[in-house]
């Protein structure tokens, strides 16, 4: 991997936590990856090792218990793992796409209550979007959440093709919403479910 060498300008901490998951990549990672893609297998004791290694907080602010680091870090660390097992990386992306959503547009109340479980890998986040007939199309989903009387969300629908949905326990479920806006885009919302 000689271009993550020659990345200009990296703190000596990075240049730390780059070795450490080049070498787990390199000792955990490789030697059983074609094994368990073979098998079908999902990578339990490699991801108990990433939350060891504290890969899951990697953004999170320290405030909620995470590492902190940089976007910079971060796409080094997934550039290292997927250089492992592509498979592996996915994990990571798709647990990222929800904290940074919470970290966002989150209130205090569910960052306090989900990005330091989400830093430490005991909560991990997926996100659901794509539907039978539409793939990547969000503007054709049909799942929708109503408001009833008493405040709460109702939602209904389908969806498929959910990166984590077998291991993750915090599913951001993207969904249409009648809000009044011209857009089709702006009349959609995401749900956390647990």
């Amino acid at each position: 991997m000689g271009r993550l060498q020659h990345t200009e300008g990296l703190t000596d901490d990075q240049q730390e936590l780059l070795k450490l998951v080049r070498r787990f990549v390199d000792e955990q990672i490789l030697p059983v990856a074609t094994e368990l893609e073979h098998a079908d297998e999902y990578p339990t004791e490699i991801v108990e090792a990433m939350k060891e290694m504290g890969i899951f907080g990697l953004m999170i602010p320290e405030e909620y218990g995470g590492l902190g680091e940089s976007l910079l870090t971060y796409a080094l660390t997934v550039e290292e793992i997927s250089r492992g097992w592509m498979s592996v990386s996915g994990i990571i992306n798709t647990h990222f796409i929800v904290a940074y959503m919470l970290l966002q547009h989150g209130t205090e109340e569910q960052k306090q209550k989900y990005l330091p479980r989400m830093a430490t890998g005991e909560v991990r986040g997926a996100f659901s979007m794509s539907e039978p007939g539409c793939g990547s199309d969000v503007s054709g989903i049909k799942s929708k959440a109503v408001q009833g009387e008493d405040g709460q969300w109702t939602l209904t629908g389908q969806k498929m093709w959910l990166t984590n949905g077998g291991s993750s326990n915090l599913v951001a479920v993207l969904v249409k919403t009648d809000t009044g806006a011209d857009s089709v885009y702006r009349n959609m919302s995401s749900f956390l479910i647990e």
